[in-house]
């Protein structure tokens, strides 16, 4: 394993277990900056977009070559980490806590949990700063901004420095993909080959009706700010109402953006052994964690919206009119400790409340 990823969870095992020496709560020194990502320079869009592409070695040296091909990177680690606890995390209330929505076509009606997936990408944007150099501000891409155009979104844009491209080729030849040719994750921009779940380059078909289901309407019906706000306003206190809205927000995205943030698996997999494989490396695509991030934002919104929301956690709505629904789970609880793979120790969502306090120690900017 990497000394400095080593060295990483060694603390975070200390740190869950001790927060401090002298048994205090632990303070931030200071909080990190979470910023919309059309309000960055492009310094720093160039600069996020570098630590992303940086390929250090996997510090998964348990994982089979067979599995993920033999020439992975720290970045694959985190697709891995996704598919390997994904069975733990998904379909229940520890979905946001652990990472933040990490659903495909194959998932759209599981329940889970925003706390997971605050920690998720918490772990992401560490690894950035501690072993990629990164030390500007986290994005987020604020799509209720764009959803009446959510092609032109600036997260879109082409430069090879810091674009991160449009749709992918999916037409120009029977072989054609939908690998993106634009932008700084493009081929001709400089290597970003991902591993998992095969070798290929980052894909993308972006669409508003994907075909995949009876009546479909178009993607973008729920990413508006009004549906945003009428969300927060009415799910006082019941977190297990609010997060299902949010998945609606989620899953919509992820089938927009299609290819590898939709779970669509390369053209080199057999269809055949496909299956049950979609759910797993979503977090390919980097904006995966520009869209977490976004969605962790919104949480945090719903929570300060009401003191009653603020330490809701809960696998049952406040009013349950069909206690056999699978999405139910009576027993979820605060001190749960998720799984995290190698990434980290087990970490409880009571723990991840509270964006401003240790650990997390970051907060939310939202200037035009």
């Amino acid at each position: 394993m990497d000394r400095s990823i080593l060295f990483f969870c060694v603390i975070l095992a200390v740190l869950a277990v001790h927060p401090s020496a002298q048994g205090q709560p632990q303070k931030c020194s200071k909080l990190l900056i979470r910023k919309e990502w059309r309000t960055l320079t492009h310094d720093e869009k160039t600069k996020w977009v570098g630590a992303v592409k940086v390929h250090h070695p996997s510090s998964f040296g348990h994982h089979d070559n067979t599995v993920l091909g033999g020439k992975r990177s720290l970045y694959d680690d985190f697709s891995y980490s996704h598919a390997a606890v994904g069975d733990r995390v998904h379909g229940n209330a520890y979905f946001l806590p652990w990472r933040a929505f990490f659903l495909s076509p194959s998932l759209l009606q599981a329940y889970t949990d925003m706390r997971v997936d605050r920690w998720y990408t918490y772990l992401f944007d560490t690894s950035l700063r501690q072993t990629c150099g990164y030390s500007g501000p986290t994005p987020y891409w604020d799509w209720t901004r764009d959803h009446a155009n959510l092609f032109g979104a600036p997260v879109f844009e082409d430069s090879a420095e810091y674009g991160l491209g449009g749709t992918g080729d999916c037409d120009s030849s029977p072989e054609a993909d939908c690998a993106v040719t634009t932008g700084a994750f493009a081929p001709s921009a400089g290597t970003f080959e991902l591993a998992w779940p095969v070798p290929h380059p980052l894909r993308r078909n972006l669409t508003l009706l994907t075909g995949w289901f009876p009546h479909e309407r178009p993607q973008n019906r729920t990413l508006g700010p009004d549906y945003v706000r009428n969300v927060t306003e009415q799910t006082t206190g019941d977190f297990f109402r609010f997060q299902h809205a949010m998945e609606l927000l989620h899953n919509h995205v992820h089938n927009f953006v299609g290819g590898d943030l939709a779970g669509d698996c390369p053209k080199a997999i057999p269809e055949d052994d496909c299956q049950g494989m979609a759910d797993s490396f979503t977090p390919n695509e980097p904006l995966f964690w520009l869209h977490h991030a976004q969605l962790d934002r919104l949480w945090s919104e719903w929570q300060h919206h009401h003191p009653s929301n603020f330490a809701a956690f809960s696998g049952m709505p406040l009013a349950p009119h069909n206690l056999t629904d699978p999405r139910y789970d009576a027993e979820a609880h605060a001190d749960h400790q998720m799984p995290f793979d190698i990434q980290s120790v087990p970490v409880a969502p009571r723990r991840v409340f509270d964006t401003e306090s240790w650990p997390l120690c970051y907060r939310y900017t939202n200037e035009e």
